[in-house]
Formats: C-alpha cells, sequence, structure tokens
C-alpha cells in the first residue's frame, strides 16, 4: 500500500535532531514549542504541523498515527528512516512523539546527540483538559454543522481527521462522556509516562512534574543555553485553545458555507419552482 510519507518531498537538507520533548499534549507544550523557537531551535509542534505544514502535514501525521495504533489498516508503520524524512527541516521534536507510541523514542534513544525532556501532570486534570479542548472538537465534528461542511474544506476535514485519530489512540477509541473514558484516557496516560521514563536514558533525560513549574529554571540549565532576557511563554489555557482553533477554522468555515451555499440555493429554487417552502439557518460558534 503506497503511504502518504512515501509521496512526501525529498529533503534538500536535513538537519539534525538535537532535542525530543516527549510530553504528552495539554501539558505545557505550546508554551515549550515557543520557548524553544525563542531559544534558537526549530521545533516540530502541532502548531506547527497545522499553522506551517498545512495539509501534507496532517495527512501524513495522521498516517503514522493510524499505522501505529490500527493493525487491521494495512499501513507500515514508520521507521526511523520515515522519520527522518518527515522532520528533516527540524530539530527540536515537541508533542508529536507523544502521537506515535514508542517508535519515535526508540528511534533516537540511542543517539547520544539528542537530550530528552519530559513533563508530567497530575492524570485527572491532564483527562479533564484534554477533554474540554480536543474532546469538545471531536465531538463537533460528528454533529451539524460540522460533519457536513468538512466536506466542503479539505483542510478542515484533514484537520479533524488528524484530531480524531489522535483522540482515538488516545482515548482506546472512546469519546468523550462514553462511561470507560476518563479510566482509559487515565490508564493510556501514565503508562505513556512510565514508558517514556524506561525507554529514554536518565543521563540525557530532564523529568519534571508541571505543578513544580514550568519555565527557563527548569529547560535552560539542561540545555547548558543562558537564560533569555524575556518571559517564558504563557500557557494555553482552555480558552486560549479555543480561540486560535477558532481563529484557524472560522475562515475555512466561512468557505465552506459558501460552496455548501452555492448547492443549497438552486435546489432551493427548484423547491420553490414547485411551490415548496423552504427556510434553514445555522451558526457555528468555534
Amino acid at each position: 500500500m503506497s503511504r502518504s510519507i512515501d509521496k512526501f518531498p525529498e529533503p534538500k537538507t536535513k538537519k539534525q535532531v538535537k532535542v525530543i520533548v516527549a510530553t504528552a499534549s495539554r501539558t505545557g507544550t505550546l508554551s515549550v514549542y515557543r520557548a524553544m523557537k525563542i531559544l534558537g531551535y526549530k521545533p516540530y509542534h502541532m502548531a506547527e504541523v497545522v499553522l506551517e505544514g498545512g495539509a501534507p502535514h496532517m495527512e501524513v501525521l495522521t498516517e503514522a498515527i493510524t499505522a501505529q495504533y490500527n493493525r487491521f489498516s494495512g499501513i507500515k508503520r514508520y521507521n526511523r528512516q520515515d522519520f527522518d524524512k518527515w522532520l528533516a527541516e527540524y530539530d527540536c521534536l515537541v508533542e508529536i512523539p507523544y502521537f506515535m507510541g514508542p517508535e519515535v523514542l526508540e528511534a533516537y534513544a540511542d543517539d547520544p546527540n539528542v537530550k530528552f525532556i519530559l513533563t508530567d501532570r497530575d492524570p485527572d486534570k491532564w483527562v479533564t483538559s484534554v477533554n474540554k479542548t480536543a474532546g469538545e472538537l471531536v465531538s463537533q465534528m460528528d454533529q451539524f454543522p460540522l460533519n457536513v461542511l468538512q466536506y466542503f474544506n479539505g483542510d478542515v476535514r484533514k484537520f479533524l481527521n488528524l484530531n480524531k485519530a489522535i483522540y482515538g489512540a488516545i482515548a482506546d477509541g472512546t469519546s468523550p462522556g462514553d462511561k470507560d473514558n476518563r479510566e482509559a484516557m487515565r490508564r493510556n496516560y501514565a503508562s505513556y509516562i512510565e514508558m517514556a521514563k524506561r525507554i529514554l536514558p536518565a543521563d540525557r533525560l530532564l523529568y519534571f512534574r508541571l505543578e513544580d513549574g514550568l519555565g527557563w529554571e527548569q529547560i535552560c540549565p539542561f540545555l547548558e543555553i543562558p537564560i533569555p532576557d524575556e518571559p517564558f511563554p504563557k500557557p494555553n489555557d482552555q480558552e486560549n485553545f479555543k480561540k486560535e482553533v477558532g481563529g484557524w477554522m472560522n475562515p475555512r468555515i466561512q468557505s465552506a458555507m459558501l460552496k455548501l451555499g452555492a448547492l443549497v440555493v438552486p435546489a432551493v429554487g427548484s423547491l420553490a419552482y414547485f411551490g415548496i417552502k423552504y427556510r434553514s439557518a445555522f451558526k457555528l460558534g468555534l
């Protein structure tokens, strides 16, 4: 089976991965992503996937997750060669390894030039945070109007499919509100943290809990970099998450509505021709 990564353009140059932030989503990763940019790295994070990589990167990440967690998909799992091709432009990975299970961590654990950062947090607070952000997005994609509009904008559909793949992997296929949802997510989160601590070499690993603080004081000494003369980036709270997702989604949703309208208006005209009254209105609030 031909894979999206096989069609990915061959990189002209390749950066050496220097730092892997193996931290799970909703554990300060956006702050760390922005902090690593300030420190001079070129990090790869979900924000980079969507805002910079666009459709090709969303497709590849979705495929990699599907190959990892769906043994019936028929997709060959990614290996170090695939990762190097996909991530050639970046010298720092943030959050992405969490989506991929042990393969990414194992691929780089033996490289003495790579350092690792792993931030932990209270599992119950983590589950709540995920379900109030990505979980709500996943729930909306099966409801009107997103269940219709996603078919009228390729970027929106790829973005929703990616989030569905990620959420399905970390929640064992359950949905927000399901009886076993919180327990499945809590179990998988704890299992991931233990797996990462077991695989990653202790002498090149910075591990700390989010509740103990997240800032320059934790990261810079480990990376042997001076602390910058500017504040550490603010955390991505739930309201900010929804604002940023909405800022990306809304113009694409509007485009989808225009395309849908181009189909609906002629249909409405046909109904009116036969004397049938038609009235419809809906509002999307992201």
